[in-house]
C-alpha cells in the first residue's frame, strides 16, 4: 500500500462520512451521483467543459431534490445515517474508480503494440507510488479489461465485475487513441 492508496481510501471515507452526516440527502446525492456518472463521462468525452458544467448542475439538482423530497427528521436516525453513508460510499467508490482509470495509456515507441498503464513517464515523485498502488492496479484491470480478457488473463470469477465496471466508467477504447504530439 502506498500513499496514493491512502489518499484514494481517504476519498471514499470522506464521502461516506459526509453522506452519513447528511442522512437521506446524502443517500440521494451519493447514489444519484454514481448513477449520473456514465452520462457525464459521455458528455465530457464530447466537450470537457460540458461535462464539468453537467456535473455541477447534476450535483446542485441532486442536493436540492434531496433537501426538498427527503425530510431531515430525527426519526430512524441510525438507519438514515447508514443509508446516507451507503450513498456517500457509492459516490466515493465512483470517484476513485474514475481516478484510477483516468491516467493516460503510454505506448512503447519501439513496439507500438505494447502499452503501459500506469504510464512510465510520470514525474519521478509519482512514478513509484502510482506503479505500486494496489488501487491503480485494480483500475488497470478495469480500464484494460477487453485486452486482458482477450489474452485470457482475467480470472473467471472476476470477469463479470470487471466487465460491468469497464462498461460503467470507460468511454471508448483509450488504448487505441494515438499519442498527441508535445507542443
Amino acid at each position: 500500500m502506498t500513499w496514493v492508496d491512502l489518499a484514494l481510501v481517504t476519498i471514499v471515507a470522506s464521502t461516506t462520512a459526509l453522506g452519513a452526516d447528511r442522512r437521506l440527502s446524502g443517500l440521494m446525492v451519493g447514489a444519484g451521483g454514481a448513477v449520473v456518472l456514465r452520462p457525464l463521462l459521455d458528455l465530457a468525452q464530447v466537450q470537457p467543459w460540458l461535462g464539468l458544467l453537467g456535473a455541477l448542475v447534476a450535483g446542485l439538482l441532486l442536493a436540492l431534490l434531496g433537501r426538498q423530497l427527503l425530510p431531515a427528521g430525527r426519526r430512524g436516525m441510525r438507519v438514515t445515517r447508514l443509508l446516507g453513508g451507503l450513498g456517500g460510499a457509492a459516490l466515493g467508490v465512483a470517484i476513485v474508480l474514475t481516478l484510477v482509470t483516468s491516467l493516460p495509456v503510454q505506448r512503447n515507441p519501439v513496439e507500438p503494440g505494447l502499452i503501459y498503464y500506469p504510464p512510465r513517464d510520470l514525474p519521478p515523485s509519482l512514478q513509484r507510488p502510482v506503479a505500486e498502488s494496489a488501487l491503480v492496479g485494480w483500475g488497470r484491470s478495469v480500464l484494460l479489461f477487453p485486452l486482458l480478457d482477450a489474452q485470457g488473463a482475467v480470472p473467471a470469477g472476476d470477469r463479470a465485475v470487471l466487465s460491468a465496471l469497464h462498461a460503467w466508467v470507460v468511454v471508448g477504447e483509450p488504448w487505441r487513441v494515438a499519442a498527441r504530439a508535445a507542443p
